[in-house]
């Protein structure tokens, strides 16, 4: 299902830990999943800190009719030069299925269209889910990183 409207991708700002925090909390099966406790506020503003410190990584809100409903972090230019990898598209659980995270995926990769040929994505854990979402967006399996890490690829340019 789409969403009535279309996303809006809010690139994250010093303030946001606390939004960040609550997507966060909002997702426990995810956390569950992977086998770590949801964050604390104080790691995710430290994690705020280091993203807008470095200069290829970046983070946005995914919001919906002015209401945060999801959370996107990926790297520019890595692992290699004109490639981004995502290392996390969460919507919280109360609000998936809606499209969000299909809407935020595919205005992420209009944004980064015209400077990157190739975007991952990084699957923890053991989830299927995730890993339907991706092929659904035309990604292709690439290799297992490990036990609980998957990867996923499409061509942008």
């Amino acid at each position: 299902m789409i969403p009535t409207r279309a996303v809006e991708l809010q690139p994250v700002s010093s303030q946001d830990a606390p939004r960040i925090y609550e997507i966060y909390r909002a997702s426990p099966r995810h956390f569950e999943r992977i086998g770590i406790e949801i964050p604390e506020l104080a790691d995710v503003e430290r994690e705020v800190e280091s993203i807008l410190a470095d200069p290829n990584r970046r983070a946005y809100l995914v919001q919906h009719g002015g209401e945060t409903v999801g959370y996107l972090d990926f790297k520019h230019n890595y692992p290699e030069d004109k490639q981004a990898t995502v290392t996390l598209i969460l919507i919280a659980e109360p609000r998936r299925g809606h499209g969000f995270g299909r809407a935020a995926i595919e205005d992420l990769e209009a944004l980064l269209r015209h400077d990157t040929r190739r975007l991952y994505a990084a699957v923890y854990g053991h989830n299927p889910g995730a890993a339907a979402f991706w092929k659904k967006l035309g990604y292709r399996y690439l290799k297992d990183g490990g036990p609980t890490l998957s990867w996923y690829y499409k061509r942008l340019s």
